[in-house]
């Protein structure tokens, strides 16, 4: 089984993966579209209710729709992978707001007892690929 470090989500560490959801403070403009995504029919919005501290065994793609994960309560993980290399994988704290490309590779799970996301999405004919990971991941805390 596959043992990750968890890493810190920031623009740059994230950047390959999707953006992180976060306001432009100098700006004056009281309305602000921090990501828009051209031609899409319509979004919708959905809670993720993960409970226990699992194991990731496969990972989900959309080649049709970014996906945002907002940390709503408890402690999340979110595992995520590159569109060429689903086995190259990649575990951060989702301890704030981010929105996924299209293709990328993803996978959630709770640190706590429970963590809920609110997970927003393109609601029209969802496309997804789903990928078997050769060794199956966990994220715990360990003793040291």
């Amino acid at each position: 089984m596959n043992n990750l470090t968890l890493k810190t989500i920031t623009k740059e560490s994230f950047a390959p993966f999707g953006d992180v959801i976060e306001v432009n403070r100098q700006s004056k403009e009281t309305f602000q579209v921090i990501l828009a995504e051209e031609d899409v029919a319509g979004w919708r919005i959905a809670v993720s209710n993960l409970s226990g501290r699992g194991i990731v065994k496969k990972l989900g793609s959309h080649p049709n729709t970014r996906e945002s994960f907002e940390p709503m309560n408890g402690i999340a993980v979110i595992i995520v992978a590159e569109k060429d290399s689903p086995e190259v994988i990649h575990a951060f704290l989702l301890d704030k707001p981010i929105c996924l490309h299209k293709y990328v590779w993803h996978a959630t799970l709770a640190l706590s007892e429970i963590a809920e996301l609110k997970i927003t999405e393109n609601a029209s004919n969802i496309e997804s690929l789903h990928h078997t990971l050769d060794q199956p991941v966990s994220i715990g805390l360990i003793q040291v």
